[in-house]
């Protein structure tokens, strides 16, 4: 008895050990809110993919992650900032008021989840790094006036623990997710980072009110402004 309410307490005490960071990148004025934000398959070409697939598997694994990571964003920043649809290469000669998010698969470390769920303190956690740029499509540089990555992971396997759950992000994940859930909450998490980013820049740029900003959590607690 003691053993299984100690195995209990240390889980519920490790549920919360998960985070994603942002870390600074450039930043350059851009003149126009958007009104829509199209958002593109992160590349997985360069990307270290650790995991337990090869060859076809780990193909379909990777496109898979880039369906979760592009619904993920897609459903959060609608859902929380400004509407948001998934994109298409003619999407980049459109005239629109309108920004683009892409982004590259830097690190992908699938972990454990038995380690996770089981023994905790970081044992067969998840890592989960990107690197994002958004466009504004009325700009005439072409290149992106807004660059930052994303970093963080998983120590603990929250799943069983705290059960269903209604919120849309973690509904629209699942409903197109075929790789592991350590993964998933990975994204999920990176998701609601990148839209806190773009909230933040919103926010500083005068285009949003407070009660929109989403403060991003910076590597090491810094402040981007």
């Amino acid at each position: 008895m003691y053993p299984r309410f100690l195995l209990l307490f240390l889980t519920l005490g490790l549920v919360s050990c998960a985070s994603v960071s942002i870390e600074p990148g450039t930043q350059h004025t851009t003149q126009h809110k958007p009104s829509l934000v199209y958002v593109m398959p992160f590349n997985t070409t360069h990307g270290e993919f650790n995991v337990d697939r090869t060859g076809a598997d780990l193909t379909a694994f990777q496109q898979n992650l880039q369906l979760m990571m592009k619904t993920a964003i897609v459903t959060d920043l609608s859902t929380r900032l400004v509407p948001a649809v998934a994109g298409t290469k003619a999407d980049w000669s459109s005239q629109k008021n309108a920004w683009i998010v892409e982004g590259d698969f830097v690190l992908v470390n699938q972990g454990s989840r038995l380690l996770r769920g089981v023994v905790g303190f970081g044992a067969g956690g998840t890592k989960l790094e990107t690197r994002v740029r958004v466009y504004d499509l009325r700009g005439t540089s072409g290149t992106p006036f807004l660059t930052f990555s994303t970093t963080g992971g998983s120590n603990a396997e929250p799943g069983a623990i705290l059960g269903a759950t209604m919120d849309p992000l973690t509904l629209a994940i699942g409903a197109v997710s075929g790789v592991a859930h350590g993964c998933s909450e990975d994204t999920k998490r990176t998701a609601r980072m990148i839209t806190a980013e773009l909230s933040d820049y919103m926010y500083h740029h005068g285009w949003i009110t407070q009660d929109k900003w989403i403060e991003p959590k910076t590597v090491g607690g810094e402040d981007l402004w």
